[in-house]
């Protein structure tokens, strides 16, 4: 870890410590942390609950989700502190090595499509495995930046998402909520 990220990541823990969050928050980042994540706490069919993908930002998603089950997955070994106490190395091609058909409520992906995952062989395999893991009616939360350098494929050219039904969630009243910034997407789905 360089220096510079050391240090970003002491400044964060010690505000959130206190209480502060001196976070510069884009627009997308905002509407993830205070809005998706506030449905998500209030939601008591979201009892278990995936996020894929770690760094120093997701530091304290673990203390917004206390009287849920977190679990953090990331490829990288070197994020691992920076998710939750129960936190997995690995890719997410390989979920359904680590939870049972049927076990979660719910799966945040953002920031991954695109990110590292980029082959469409590895992304079918990847949404097969959430389709797999959630329960039935459990929610997916797909994130992704809509830039032609970042879409390794179309979403409509996603065989294992038409697994999944487009849904509304919580107060958000579309299937998909947009952010100029980044051009990044939220896209809800349910396991039909």
């Amino acid at each position: 870890m360089t220096l510079k990220k050391r240090m970003r990541v002491l400044l964060h823990r010690a505000t959130i410590a206190i209480g502060v969050d001196t976070r510069k928050l884009r627009p997308d980042r905002q509407l993830l942390e205070r809005t998706i994540f506030t449905q998500l706490q209030k939601d008591p069919r979201c009892q278990s609950i995936l996020f894929v993908g770690c760094d120093w930002y997701t530091l304290h998603y673990p203390t917004l989700f206390k009287t849920k089950r977190f679990v953090t997955l990331e490829l990288r070994p070197e994020c691992a502190p920076f998710g939750a106490k129960e936190h997995i190395v690995d890719s997410c091609t390989n979920i359904t090595s680590h939870f049972e058909a049927n076990s979660l409520d719910c799966v945040v992906f953002n920031g991954v499509f695109g990110f590292g995952l980029n082959a469409p062989s590895e992304i079918e395999r990847t949404l097969v495995g959430i389709h797999e893991s959630l329960r039935q009616g459990g929610l997916l939360i797909f994130g992704w930046n809509d830039l032609p350098d970042t879409v390794p494929l179309p979403l409509d050219d996603i065989v294992a998402l038409q697994n999944f039904t487009p849904c509304t969630f919580g107060d958000l009243p579309s299937v998909v909520h947009s952010s100029e910034v980044n051009r990044h997407r939220f896209h809800f789905y349910t396991k039909a």
